[in-house]
């Protein structure tokens, strides 16, 4: 029943020249993290984060948000990316995978001899990147300005397809979504930032009557 009336709302958002957009965020990583660890070891399983394969879930549930209609569906160039939406999407001819896409790409700060837990290095490292003390890969103004050309670019690709998804990262998603909603998307679904969380956003283009 809950699919049946998704799939109905879904049909008449598109008559109404509705365009919808998914983002999706990718499936737990099997990554096992010790209780404590240095800042070199978390450095470490940061790295290995990126290359390691998403653990198994079960797609129905996302599948009754989505609907069955969906062709166009983007991924980062990850492998935690590309490989949740090969589940959800096995009927997909394409992926349009991008490193536009990708998460920010943040160092583990290093600070010797004072183990932690990885979360809390990955924190640390996340909120010394914020105020620009973290800058040896990707800066803040840099991700900024990619995550501004991954918003045009989606909207460009919903406005032609009507319909389209990205799996991506939880971070990137969250910044995705103030942006699509201060340039006039309406978000309908918001389920958070966990893995395989989704967010549903509307908007009807300006050339729509």
């Amino acid at each position: 029943m809950l699919i049946l009336l998704l799939s109905t709302f879904c049909s008449f958002s598109q008559e109404e020249g509705i365009v919808e957009l998914y983002l999706v965020r990718h499936a737990r990583v099997d990554l096992e993290k010790p209780l404590l660890c240095s800042s070199s070891k978390a450095a470490a399983l940061r790295n290995q984060y990126d290359e390691l394969p998403v653990l198994d879930f079960d797609p129905r549930p996302l599948k009754a948000i989505l609907g069955e209609s969906i062709r166009t569906v983007f991924t980062s160039d990850l492998r935690r990316s590309i490989e949740t939406a090969e589940v959800l999407f096995p009927e997909t001819d394409t992926l349009h995978a991008d490193a536009l896409f990708n998460e920010y790409d943040l160092s583990v700060i290093s600070v010797p001899l004072v183990p932690l837990p990885y979360v809390a290095w990955t924190t640390l490292s996340r909120f010394f990147w914020n105020i620009g003390l973290n800058n040896r890969d990707e800066n803040r103004i840099q991700a900024y300005r990619r995550m501004l050309q991954a918003v045009d670019l989606l909207e460009k690709e919903a406005i032609e397809h009507q319909r389209i998804v990205l799996v991506a990262h939880g971070y990137l998603i969250a910044e995705m979504k103030r942006e699509l909603k201060r340039r006039g998307w309406t978000l309908q679904i918001n389920q958070g930032h966990k893995n395989l969380a989704v967010a549903k956003l509307t908007k009807r283009p300006l050339s729509s009557h």
